[in-house]
């Protein structure tokens, strides 16, 4: 990601934030090309991101959100039967990425969170063509979860792993996305042009980060060398610690004492993020990624 500026506060590079270099799944969007595909969530950072990658690798696929956007071929409501079975018809590939993805909304919200992001997907994969190969993004709040996002996720993923009849089903648990439009880094870049002090939950929180280029790149090579019923994981080592993460962001913006607000934690939200049940988690077949 290139550094860019919105106003007068700059948005520093994503990898410099994390303080880390980048990491390489070995992705090529190329391998879809000759096969019908179809990007839930294309209104989203990821879905947006993934549609363009694999668009311009000449590949034919189609962008589909209840919300109208540059990589939305196909606006609908999923969760509705008919427009569900029409857009999944003929597709050889779908990467699943609509979700509701705020943990806040899901805790006040439990009926819309358990719709969206357990019983989709399990018509998702009773309605998809037979021998089609699905991948569920999913989330590292399904890593035992605490509040109703990661609960609907985690038994999610257990619909996606049993539904290996209808062709190759695979999971990717994915960390935060830095920069992504749910993410921490907007929020902070608008609370510092607004002159308000910058929230932070806990500052004793961790988490894991990958940046969209990552993220997208994780995707490619799990849906294109994955084995069914797996839940694939980035491994990435040590966590961030949130509190050095908005350190970094103030330095890059050369505002290292502007004041800085503790809000505590929310429903559902944990101090610390995991990533697998069972640390570290084995080796996969793509280099990076864990099991």
């Amino acid at each position: 990601l290139r550094p860019r500026s919105e106003g007068s506060i700059a948005v520093p590079e994503s990898l410099n934030l994390l303080d880390r270099d980048p990491i390489s799944f070995g992705g090529d969007p190329a391998f879809f090309r000759g096969q019908d595909v179809l990007v839930t969530g294309a209104a989203g950072t990821i879905g947006s991101a993934l549609v363009r990658a694999l668009r311009h690798a000449g590949v034919s696929v189609r962008g589909v959100d209840r919300r109208s956007a540059d990589d939305v071929d196909l606006q609908g409501d999923l969760c509705d039967a008919a427009f569900l079975k029409t857009v999944l018809t003929g597709q050889s590939i779908i990467f699943h990425a609509a979700a509701l993805k705020h943990v806040d909304r899901a805790e006040l919200d439990p009926d819309l969170a358990w719709s969206v992001n357990r019983d989709l997907v399990r018509q998702i994969c009773t309605a998809r063509p037979l021998g089609s190969r699905l991948l569920f993004v999913s989330t590292d709040k399904a890593a035992f979860p605490l509040g109703v996002m990661g609960q609907s996720k985690r038994e999610a993923e257990e619909i996606v792993q049993s539904s290996g009849s209808q062709g190759t089903a695979l999971v990717v648990r994915f960390p935060n996305i830095l920069g992504s439009s749910d993410s921490v880094l907007p929020v902070w870049v608008n609370q510092l042009a607004l002159g308000q002090p910058l929230t932070l939950t806990d500052p004793k929180a961790t988490r894991w980060f990958l940046t969209e280029s990552e993220a997208i790149d994780l995707l490619l090579a799990v849906c294109a060398r994955g084995k069914s019923g797996g839940v694939y994981v980035p491994q990435l080592g040590e966590p961030v610690s949130m509190n050095a993460l908005l350190q970094r962001f103030l330095a890059a913006n050369e505002r290292p004492q502007h004041p800085v607000e503790i809000t505590g934690l929310r429903p559902g939200e944990k101090q610390h993020e995991v990533l697998f049940e069972h640390p570290p988690g084995s080796s996969s077949e793509i280099f990076g990624v864990g099991l």
